[in-house]
C-alpha cells in the first residue's frame, strides 16, 4: 500500500465521533492519487472507539497499520468519569434523552460497596443506544429509527480497578452546567478513576452505580487516559496535527505498534522467507516461543506479528508486513517530553 504506515496517538475532543477523527486523519495523509473518485481506498482506521462526548486517547492506525486492529482492539483502557446521579438518559450519558427523574438518597453512605459490586469479574448489559448488533444492524441505528429493540443480553467484562476521587452531594448547579439536572436541580456527582478490560461499558457502570445507590446514573463527562501500553500524555490533537509542519512526524512505526510483546530480530534470510509465506520457527527464538510476538528486520521494520500455535506447538505468523521501503522515524513527539 502506497502512502504512509503507522500509529497514531490523538487525543480526541468531545463532540467529534472517532470515525470523524479517522477522515481529518485520512485527509492529511491519503496520497493525491487515493482522493480521486475511483482511486484505491487508502486505509484508516481506530483501535476502540470513543463516543462523541469523551474526550482522550484514539489509536488511530495508517495504511498498513490497520492490519494491527486486531491485536489492539482488546487491550485493557484507564479512564477518568464523572457519574451524575438521579437523572437516566436514554443513551447512559448527557448527551441522551432524559427517561426518569429519581430521588437520591440524602448521603453517600453506600457508595464504598456500591463500587465493591462492579469490580472484579461481572455480568454487565451493555447500553441499548450503542453499537453492538442486532439482526445484522447496530442498536443505536435500529433505536433510533424507531423499532422495537430487545436489551441487549447480560456480557461477562473485567473492572480492574474502580475508585471514587472525589465526590459531591446536593452542591448547587451553576447556571451554565451542561447536561441534565435531578429533580431537586442540585447535583450529586461521583468522579471515579477506573481500569477495566476490553468490551467494558463505562456509561452502563454509571447505569449500574446508580441503581446501587437507589437512584439513576448516567455519564457526565469521560476521559480515556490508556489504551494498553500507550498514554493520553504522549497524543496530540487533531487541531495541532494539522497545524504541524510535518504531520507525518507524529506517526509512530509498525514496528512500535505492540510494545507490550517481545520482538524478535530477524537476519536477511529469515525476514525474506517470512515475507514470501515462509513460518517462523522456534530454533529462532531463544528460549520458549512468546504467546504474542513481533518479528522485525535488521533495519527494525516489522516483518510479521506472530503468536504461538498450541495445537502445532509451533510459531506461526498472524499478519505479515511488506517491506515498505525507509523506516518511519521511531522518535516521534510526544507531550509527555515537552512537559516533563
Amino acid at each position: 500500500m502506497s502512502g504512509p504506515n503507522g500509529i497514531l496517538l490523538i487525543d480526541k475532543p468531545a463532540g467529534v465521533t472517532s470515525r470523524g477523527v479517522d477522515s481529518q486523519v485520512s485527509r492529511l495523509f491519503a496520497p493525491d492519487g487515493h482522493r480521486r473518485r475511483g482511486s484505491p481506498r487508502f486505509k484508516v482506521g481506530h483501535a476502540g472507539t470513543l463516543d462523541p462526548l469523551a474526550t482522550g486517547l484514539l489509536l488511530v492506525l495508517v495504511g498498513r497499520g490497520t492490519r494491527l486492529q486486531p491485536f489492539l482492539i482488546g487491550l485493557d483502557k484507564r479512564y477518568t468519569a464523572t457519574v451524575r446521579l438521579g437523572v437516566a438518559t436514554d443513551s447512559l450519558d448527557r448527551d441522551g434523552e432524559v427517561t426518569a427523574r429519581v430521588p437520591v438518597p440524602s448521603e453517600p453512605d453506600g457508595l464504598d460497596a456500591a463500587l465493591a459490586g462492579l469490580r472484579g469479574e461481572i455480568l454487565q448489559v451493555p447500553p441499548l443506544l450503542s453499537a453492538l448488533k442486532q439482526a445484522g444492524r447496530s442498536l443505536h441505528r435500529r433505536a433510533r429509527a424507531g423499532e422495537e429493540v430487545a436489551e441487549p443480553e447480560p456480557r461477562p467484562v473485567t473492572v480492574h480497578r474502580l475508585e471514587a476521587t472525589g465526590v459531591r452531594w446536593g452542591v448547587s448547579a451553576t447556571p451554565d452546567d451542561p447536561g441534565p439536572r435531578p429533580e431537586d436541580g442540585r447535583l450529586y456527582e461521583v468522579d471515579l478513576d477506573l481500569t477495566c478490560g476490553s468490551g467494558t461499558y463505562v456509561r452502563s457502570l454509571a447505569r449500574d452505580l446508580g441503581r446501587a445507590l437507589g437512584t439513576e446514573g448516567h455519564v457526565h463527562a469521560l476521559r480515556r487516559l490508556e489504551v494498553g501500553p500507550f498514554a493520553v500524555m504522549d497524543a496530540v490533537s487533531p487541531e495541532d496535527l494539522a497545524a504541524a509542519d510535518d504531520p507525518g512526524a507524529w506517526l509512530r512505526p509498525l514496528a512500535d505498534g505492540l510494545p507490550h510483546t517481545p520482538v524478535h530480530t530477524l537476519d536477511s534470510r529469515q525476514a525474506a522467507a517470512v515475507r514470501q509465506g515462509a513460518q517462523p520457527e522456534a530454533a529462532w527464538f531463544d528460549g520458549p516461543v512468546p504467546p504474542l510476538f513481533r518479528l522485525v528486520d535488521s533495519r527494525g521494520e516489522l516483518v510479521a506479528v506472530g503468536h504461538y500455535h498450541a495445537a502445532e506447538h509451533a510459531p506461526r505468523t498472524a499478519a505479515v508486513f511488506a517491506a515498505t521501503g525507509p523506516v518511519v522515524r521511531s522518535d516521534a513527539p510526544s507531550r509527555r517530553t515537552a512537559e516533563d
